[in-house]
């Protein structure tokens, strides 16, 4: 798979079946078909059929449908991943899953790291990571939000204040 056919995909909507769509042929009674995509590279298919599965309890089969698109790095597949492991009560490993894609470089997975160990504890620690980037306002608002949990909210309002150079 390669990763910037997805994204383009998954941001545009063409060139894919359309999430509208596969939501239309669960509604209909084709889930063989959503499956059948779903191992064809068709993310929004992989993505309502992880979802149906994880709804089942089949965790590791859910997993198993999106660790191709995981494999990739893709950030959108690493924070479905993640967000489903989450969701499972399975915290260090979707912590460990989002870190690997921060390491990366991505400001986005960096937003999502952060937030996502906040969620679990490590508020001081998100703020940390979020704090030399504040300048990026969507870094911004993800420190906004975690400052709460650092109990940091006076220091990020003071750093929100200060002037762009």
């Amino acid at each position: 798979m390669d990763t910037d056919d997805l994204d383009y995909r998954v941001r545009t909507q063409s060139g894919c079946i359309p999430p509208h769509l596969v939501s239309r042929l669960l509604e209909l009674g084709h889930a063989e078909e959503v499956e059948f995509w779903a191992g064809r590279g068709e993310w929004f298919c992989a993505q309502e059929w992880a979802r149906l599965l994880a709804c089942q309890g089949r965790e590791e089969q859910a997993l198993e449908v999106l660790a191709p698109y995981a494999a990739t790095g893709w950030r959108t597949a690493v924070s479905a991943t993640a967000e489903l492991l989450e969701s499972w009560g399975r915290a260090d490993e979707a912590i460990a899953l989002s870190r690997s894609r921060m390491e990366a470089g991505h400001p986005l997975a960096l937003e999502f790291y952060a937030r996502m160990i906040a969620r679990h504890g490590r508020g001081d620690e998100a703020f940390g990571l979020l704090r030399p980037h504040v300048q990026d306002w969507l870094i911004a608002a993800a420190l906004t939000d975690v400052s709460d949990s650092a109990g940091r909210d006076d220091e990020a309002a003071a750093l929100q204040d200060q002037p762009y150079l």
